[in-house]
């Protein structure tokens, strides 16, 4: 009888392994809008929207609706109304989230903050 639940038990948790995994490969998000003009010249001359289709977007989603991570879209800005708050998340990582400190400079993480804040619609 344990032996029949055991190999119930391996089936099941061998399907949720290749759902989950192909949930992961399938995931392909929106492309991100474009970064306008002046939020790039804020930022320095650094694309927010780029680097956030390429770091983020395969969490966030392409439009910040969210998917693996949580929505950014219309609520990052109630979240973290300090845009300072929102930055030391991205640099230090929280939860399940990585932190992008070592692969990102200081000037890029504030340029995504920037473009999650505006043109994501913070």
């Amino acid at each position: 009888m344990l032996r029949r639940f055991s190999n119930w038990f391996e089936l099941g948790v061998s399907m949720a392994v290749v759902v989950f995994v192909g949930m992961l490969f399938l995931n392909s998000p929106t492309a991100p809008a474009a970064a306008p003009a002046e939020v790039v010249a804020a930022a320095g001359g650094i694309d927010g929207g780029e680097i956030f289709g390429a770091r983020c977007a395969g969490c966030h989603g392409g439009d910040g609706s969210g998917g693996i991570g949580p929505r950014l879209a219309g609520k990052v800005v109630a979240r973290f109304p300090d845009p300072a708050a929102q930055i030391a998340v991205v640099s230090e990582g929280r939860r399940s989230m990585p932190s992008f400190a070592a692969k990102l400079s200081a000037d890029e993480i504030a340029a995504v903050v920037e473009y999650t804040r505006t043109v994501l619609g913070g």
